[in-house]
């Protein structure tokens, strides 16, 4: 099995969705952003912030503790995407770490991490099927295609 962070992972990627759709002119006004796209540049915006994070990275939290502290992250990270969007922002870069933290032990960052089956040898669309493996977080899903 493969450890990634759906639902951190999923999460961003709404916002980088969010991102290109300011792009496109959905959330910013048209003619600001047809500008930008005329002139051969884009507006882009680094944003970070003291992220909240477990009060003790080596110790092992549950999982609801963890996917608390990682939604507190990226509820501030929609508010700043939405914020960028209206002020003509295309894209948007975010700490690395800013979703969970850092200086976990292998043991520790467990409650912040999904398991994915693999691909090879499961199939599952989790946009289909959330609830198939309950201890993976499934975003919303409806705006896939």
């Amino acid at each position: 099995m493969v450890c990634i962070m759906s639902r951190a992972s999923s999460q961003l990627a709404f916002f980088l969705c969010g991102c290109y759709m300011a792009a496109l002119g959905v959330h910013a006004g048209e003619h600001y952003v047809a500008d930008h796209h005329k002139a051969g540049y884009y507006v882009a915006a680094v944003y970070e912030h003291q992220s909240i994070l477990s009060p003790n990275p080596l110790a092992l939290t549950s999982r609801k503790e963890a996917l608390e502290l990682m939604n507190q992250n990226l509820d501030i990270y929609e508010q700043q995407v939405m914020t960028a969007a209206q002020k003509g922002v295309q894209i948007i870069v975010f700490p690395e770490d800013g979703i969970h933290g850092f200086n976990f032990t292998r043991t520790s960052i467990y409650p912040f991490l999904d398991f994915m089956p693999s691909p090879q040898l499961v199939k599952w669309n989790p946009c289909l099927e959330p609830q198939r493996f309950n201890d993976t977080e499934a975003s919303n899903m409806e705006a896939r295609f």
